[in-house]
This record gives structure tokens, sequence and C-alpha cells, in this order.
């Protein structure tokens, strides 16, 4: 009985551990293109699309990864592959909100009109000072 759980419990880690190294491999990915974007300036809504062509060996093979996991443990291959999308989307959603705050955070302030220049205050006239009518 203990053998066959602790075959099963080493069953598992192995699982995972062929969905860990994609996983890393991608996570990392998505660091380097936030550094190699910012260095490129690359535009908050053309992030998506910039990250996509750089991490997408990475991308296809955490989602082959997983789609292999899933259907392993029971799901069919439809439900699987979706399920990946889903998750590849939360990641890639994460990295997107996260540049895109960067960029607006970095880029200077911008410019204000200039001040009008201020005239000198008008002081109301005193009835002393106003001209006395005979």
């Amino acid at each position: 009985m203990i053998a066959l759980l602790g075959a099963t419990a080493i069953y598992l880690v192995a699982g995972q551990a062929a969905i860990n190294a994609p996983r890393t491999a991608f996570t990392a990915c998505l660091k380097q293109a936030d550094s190699q974007a910012t260095g490129q300036k690359v535009a908050g809504d053309a992030y998506e699309a910039f990250v996509r062509n750089t991490c997408s060996g990475q991308l296809n093979a955490l989602r082959s990864a997983m789609v292999s996991f899933n259907v392993k443990n029971g799901m069919s291959r439809k439900d699987a592959a979706t399920d990946a999308d889903l998750m590849i989307d939360d990641y890639l959603a994460s990295s997107i909100d996260h540049y895109k705050f960067m960029v607006s955070t970095n880029e200077p302030p911008p410019k204000a009109a200039a001040p009008a220049p201020a005239s000198a205050p008008t002081v109301p006239a005193t009835p002393a000072q106003q001209p006395k009518s005979e």
C-alpha cells in the first residue's frame, strides 16, 4: 500500500516536472521580452504582438506540455487545449498589464501650457482716492 502511494507521488511529481521546465522557460522569455521591449521603446499597444513573436517557441512548448499533461490525466484534447490557451492568456495578460503600467509611469509628464504672466493686481479705489465732486 505504501509502495503504491509512493509510486503515485513520484509519477505525479514527474508529470509536474514535465510542465515546469516549459513554464520556467516561458516566464523567463516574458521577462527578457519585457526588457527588450523597454530598450526598443515598444508602444504598449504593440507589446502583445512583440511578446508573441519573441516567445513563440516557448509559448508553443508550454502549450504542448500542458495539453499533454491534461490529456494524460483524463481531460479531452479539446478541453485540454482550451485550458492551456486560457492559462497562457493569463500569463500574457499579466505581462502586458505590467508592461503598459511601466511604460505609462516612465513617460515624461505632458508639458503644460505656459502660464500667462501675472498682471499687477488691481486694488479697488478707496473713497479718499476718488475725485471729489462739488
